[in-house]
């Protein structure tokens, strides 16, 4: 196949047309051969067989009498059959009766029993073999031979007309292929000469003569026009060459200016260099190093405390309720006193220290060569000290203080990340002691960090998971002595621990941002156990749900709320949401404006652990609260303490007088009941009447309205 590459259109065409019809006339000639075979093969055994019922009509007498003499003289009339090799007469006993044979003919006669009636074909003669029959039966047998000359002749005969058919058909389509093929490449010709022409001496005005409506005039026509388009894109670009000399010269000139320029503003852009390398490693707002310059200065002065086998310290700032003053008083109010607390963190500082802005209210200082630990805790007091003065902000006098945890190398670590961290975590420990205080880390900070990080993890799955449970705590009606309502309570119960305190992991859910999928989860779950209830015959039950800041801050959880009570099929009349004093005067400008909008939805608000908290009255106006529920602190040492006596008769007057519903909660005794009975306190909840059981016990409670072991409470 790879020579035909190299050979010529004209030549390729050539073969192929020649192939070709040497192929159609040798399979057509094959067919006719064929068929002519086929057809003298007919005509042979149809001879024979007309002389075989010759033969067969003529001897029956003969072989009917014996008379074999008569049967011989039949068979003479072969004699004048050039083709008849040999024919012979078996009587009924398969016993020649008579026989001929074509002089020198040596051939051995075939059994007669071996053969029924048949009309065999061989390379080069025919046998038949035929019966004599009389009147129904088979009296005697006939054989025939006869040569295939004839066929043979015929066959030679048609081979010649074939070959010589074939060799004048190939000079004909040769002499024509050979004129035909001229008018194909003549022009191709013509194409590739004008083409390398071209390709040499770049002479784009010549073309190629030849006209015509087919692919080959339709291909010299483009080929002409590519040419027109050259040539003229050729005079384009001479014209632009020179358009472009001459403005290169003219770039050239510009760019001597402005490498004379560039060269007068070096100085400049060394200087914007160096600012911005500063802006790279200083915080744009109070002008302190940045995280990235910190890391620097502490790896460096850990491989000086390495080498020398000093002490270094980390301190790890964070300015307490900072985003209250962002939120209430602004941004720029804001911005202003992290620059004052900037530069008192400076005049606190010696020499070689370093104090850093890590981002928000958040600060870190670096102390090294430091004799011992006590000197950072020295530092520290002195920042708090300094920091608690108060200072004027766009015309407030601010009060700030701030929390520190401390980290020292090599104790608390011997990398910037483990110093760092330690020091951070230590500085939550000490916002947890009350904030505006010192405190250095110790390993059973990070057992509480990595348990903490651990039950988050854990937490997660257990939402995933549905190892989050709700228990119910009845709220006793104590005028008619019955079930009036239940507050849902989360409970979650780990593997292999038990149950979890929520004072434990509601925090980490909150921080996690865990409590707004769980807290969506709880309203639905509490919802659909109420309708539960309903439907088994206690339409009037409430429930009551407690809500966390998150849940409140959310813009869209009045949607999920609502989302919530249609699924349900309950009425929002028969929910009571619970927030608590610290939740609800977190923003209490934001809150107010959010328990409106659900108190419009038809649901009740309830201000849950109240007296608590450092809410006032004129805040309390504020909210749209349904109930108070009087925190169990209060509770739990009345009627002996005369102090919580007194505070739970004022609750239990201001409620009253502002038309509010109280909840009394934690009574644990008789005595208890009695007192909050007698102040005329109509709703209860406690140990005194049940723990917190599961849906199927509350169940049973309503149906018996007896709590065991306490009161009982069947309606007299």
């Amino acid at each position: 196949m790879q020579v035909l590459y190299h050979i010529s259109i004209r030549h390729k065409l050539t073969m192929i047309i020649m192939i070709i019809v040497t192929i159609s006339l040798l399979l057509s000639s094959l067919a006719f051969i064929t068929s002519d075979r086929l057809y003298t093969q007919k005509n042979v055994g149809d001879n024979l067989r007309i002389m075989a019922d010759m033969i067969a009509a003529n001897s029956t007498a003969a072989i009917l009498f014996g008379d074999s003499t008569a049967a011989a003289e039949t068979l003479g009339f072969l004699g004048a059959q050039n083709n008849i090799e040999s024919g012979v007469i078996y009587d009924v006993d398969h016993e020649i009766f008579a026989r001929y044979s074509k002089t020198g003919n040596t051939e051995l006669l075939p059994d007669s029993t071996a053969h029924d009636e048949n009309l065999l074909f061989w390379d080069d003669h025919v046998d038949l073999f035929t019966n004599i029959n009389y009147q129904g039966e088979v009296i005697g047998n006939i054989y025939l031979r006869s040569d295939l000359q004839a066929a043979r002749d015929r066959l030679a005969w048609f081979l010649g007309i074939v070959l010589a058919v074939l060799a004048g058909s190939l000079l004909v389509a040769y002499k024509m292929i050979s004129g035909m093929q001229h008018i194909i490449t003549a022009p191709l010709l013509r194409l590739s000469a004008i083409a390398r022409c071209i390709s040499t001496e770049r002479n784009y005005s010549l073309r190629v003569q030849g006209s015509g409506k087919d692919e080959l005039g339709t291909l010299i026509h483009d080929f002409n026009a590519m040419l027109d388009e050259i040539q003229m894109r050729d005079e384009q670009l001479k014209d632009h060459r020179h358009e472009l000399e001459q403005r290169v010269a003219q770039r050239t000139n510009e760019l001597e200016q402005a490498n004379r320029q560039l060269a007068s503003s070096k100085e400049q852009a060394e200087s914007v260099a160096k600012r911005m390398e500063y802006h790279a490693h200083h915080d744009a707002l109070t002008g302190l190093p940045n995280r990235v310059l910190l890391n620097d200065r502490l790896h460096s002065e850990l491989s000086h405390a390495c080498r020398d086998q000093s002490m270094l310290a980390v301190l790890f700032l964070d300015l307490d309720r900072f985003k209250l003053i962002n939120d209430s008083l602004g941004h720029a109010t804001g911005d202003q006193l992290l620059r004052i607390v900037s530069g008192r963190l400076k005049n606190c500082l010696r020499d070689g220290d370093t104090v850093a802005r890590l981002g928000g209210d958040e600060f870190m200082v670096l102390l090294p060569r430091i004799s011992s630990s006590s000197d950072a805790g020295r530092i520290s007091n002195k920042i708090i000290e300094e920091l608690s003065q108060s200072c004027s902000c766009n015309g407030h006098d601010l009060h700030i203080t701030t929390s520190v945890g401390i980290s020292i190398y090599p104790h608390d670590g011997t990398d910037t990340e483990t110093l760092i961290k330690h020091a951070d975590i230590s500085m939550y420990r000490a916002k947890e002691l009350g904030r505006n205080k010192v405190a250095y880390f110790t390993q059973e900070m990070n057992l509480s960090s990595r348990r903490r990080l651990a039950l988050e993890t854990s937490l997660r799955k257990a939402l995933a998971n549905n190892q989050l449970k709700l228990f119910y705590q009845p709220i006793i009606d104590l005028a008619r002595n019955r079930i009036a309502g239940v507050e849902a309570l989360l409970r979650w119960e780990l593997p292999g621990s038990g149950f979890v305190s929520p004072r434990d992991f509601i925090p980490i859910a909150e921080e996690s941002g865990l409590i707004a999928p769980i807290g969506e989860w709880v309203l639905r779950s509490a919802f659909a156990q109420l309708h539960e209830w309903h439907t088994s015959g206690f339409p009037d039950l409430t429930i009551a749900v407690n809500l966390s800041s998150v849940q409140l801050s959310r813009s869209g959880f009045a949607n999920i709320l609502e989302s919530a009570l249609i699924d349900s099929g309950i009425t929002p009349a028969c929910v009571e949401l619970e927030v608590t004093e610290n939740v609800a005067m977190k923003n209490i400008e934001s809150t107010s404006a959010t328990l409106h909008k659900l108190k419009k939805m038809g649901v009740t608000i309830a201000m849950d652990d109240f007296g608590t908290g450092y809410s006032s009255l004129s805040c309390l106006r504020q909210l749209p609260i349904d109930s108070v529920k009087l925190d169990k602190s209060f509770v739990c040492e009345i009627p002996e303490n005369k102090e919580d006596t007194l505070i739970a008769q004022a609750i239990i007057a201001m409620t009253g007088s502002l038309n509010m519903s109280l909840v009394v909660e934690g009574i644990e005794n008789v005595k208890q009941l009695n007192f909050f009975r007698q102040q005329g306190c109509t709703l209860a909840q406690g140990y005194l009447f049940s723990k917190p059981v599961t849906a199927d016990a509350m169940l049973e409670l309503l149906h018996n309205q007896t709590i065991p072991g306490s009161l009982n409470l069947v309606n007299n």
